[in-house]
């Protein structure tokens, strides 16, 4: 009696399984790929992602060969609210902690351009100059902030390099490592 029960409780699961439509991707090897969960369309090649202190934002940055662009997210929805064109990026992505602004590599132009969050909106607010245009190398990448210190630290691509900015005046320190 018992198996009997078994068997009907696995062909009852197995129905549902099969029963649900799947949104399957063919190989070319024969295998299948399924979603894991929900996507949305971003840009070309996005690099990097951020995610802001509450988790009610998120931002990418696309780096690719055409069109450069940041796009704003509401996690909370899964929802593009918004997405922008710049002229130069390149990897580096920053919230700050009350979630007002968002911190972008400006690519080899050098500096970094802040945008503020308006209306779920990104609103160029001010650029922070590491240095002089390409050909000059510096292409700020990854950055980290101290929100209490008022303190953005970057990490660049070409000279490979740590700059500490301060926020509020704009200026920043420059230290050299040897690779």
């Amino acid at each position: 009696m018992k198996k009997n029960y078994f068997t009907s409780f696995l062909i009852l699961v197995s129905f549902f399984v099969h029963a649900q439509p799947t949104k399957q991707t063919l190989l070319p090897n024969g295998w299948s790929l399924t979603p894991a969960g929900k996507s949305l369309p971003l840009g070309d090649l996005p690099l990097n992602i951020a995610v802001s202190t509450t988790k009610k934002f998120i931002a990418v940055t696309n780096n690719g060969e055409s069109t450069q662009s940041i796009q704003l997210i509401d996690a909370v929805n899964d929802k593009i609210l918004d997405s922008i064109d710049i002229p130069k990026s390149w990897l580096g992505l920053k919230f700050s902690k009350d979630e007002k602004y968002l911190y972008a590599s400006g690519g080899n132009d050098n500096w970094i351009l802040k945008y503020a969050i308006v209306n779920n909106k990104l609103i160029l607010n001010d650029s922070i100059k590491l240095g002089a245009k390409w050909p000059f190398i510096i292409c700020p990448g990854g950055f980290d902030m101290d929100d209490e210190k008022q303190k953005l630290y970057v990490v660049t691509k070409e000279n490979n390099s740590l700059y500490t900015v301060d926020i509020a005046t704009k200026k920043n320190r420059f230290h050299s490592f040897e690779c």
